[in-house]
């Protein structure tokens, strides 16, 4: 509500005014306002509602490839942790630098960035869960893979009534949590390609039988490979990212505390 400020002079005198602060006026419509009010801006402070409801679908076991396999760079490409950075120990002792790092994939509706709207995400968290402990993992009921079952918003869902299937497109990368570094990945069958393409796996999503496949991948594997560290596309990336240092608290090693002092005493 703005108020509404008026200078008055009288005889150029000083001159003290009472007003009185009740009033017999009516609100009546007021109230409406106050809400209309409230739900613009609770819209511009909020996004709208999305239905977030999904579905899920699963790889076809009865198709190639049916791994992906990552492919990082150090002095050289290997498909290991060691060129991520980690050490023997750490990977054989599941160090929390391990723990916390994890696996993204990206579903879009295209590879084209300028046009391109995010489906889905999909995390493997279970990075030691691969072959020998090596980032090769296998797509099937029984590997206990993450990335086994794909998450579709109906909403996506409801835009291709009729299909049969859909082509979607996926990206790969890996936060590394001893660095604090995201990695990227090319899709090596489109190692020749120079444009965005090159980044994406191509799938294909059946809507009748409710899974998901590769196609057009390097048969019989899916194989990604790391983009390097000083390309300005994967410099550009990490400088988006921000880590917080997980800090554990230091307790006083007293029990009584000194008001006089401020601190904590063991007698």
């Amino acid at each position: 509500m703005r108020g509404i400020n008026e200078n008055i002079k009288f005889n150029n005198l000083d001159i003290n005014l009472k007003i009185n602060l009740g009033g017999d006026e009516h609100l009546f419509g007021y109230q409406q306002e106050i809400d209309n009010l409230t739900e613009i801006t609770k819209e511009e402070l909020i996004n709208p509602i999305v239905d977030g409801e999904i579905r899920r679908y699963v790889y076809n076991p009865y198709v190639q490839p049916a791994n992906i396999i990552f492919y990082f760079y150090s002095t050289n490409y290997s498909c290991s942790f060691i060129n991520a950075g980690f050490v023997s120990g750490e990977i054989a002792n599941n160090n929390v630098g391990m723990l916390n790092s994890f696996f993204i994939m990206e579903l879009y509706d295209t590879y084209d960035p300028y046009t391109q709207t995010k489906i889905s995400t999909n995390y493997l968290t279970k990075i030691l869960g691969g072959s020998g402990s090596k980032p090769d993992y296998t797509l099937n009921s029984s590997a206990n893979n993450q990335f086994y079952y794909l998450y579709i918003p109906i909403s996506f869902l409801n835009k291709h009534s009729g299909a049969t299937t859909i082509t979607g497109y996926t990206r790969f990368s890996f936060y590394n949590s001893k660095t604090g570094k995201i990695s990227l990945f090319y899709n090596s069958g489109n190692v020749s390609l120079l444009t965005p393409e090159k980044m994406y796996f191509k799938i294909q999503i059946n809507l009748n039988t409710k899974s998901w496949q590769f196609i057009e991948s390097a048969y019989p594997y899916s194989i990604a490979m790391q983009i390097l560290p000083t390309n300005a596309y994967a410099k550009r990336i990490n400088n988006t990212i921000d880590n917080t240092e997980n800090k554990k608290q230091n307790y006083p090693s007293g029990y009584i505390f000194d008001q006089n002092t401020g601190t904590y005493i063991i007698e």
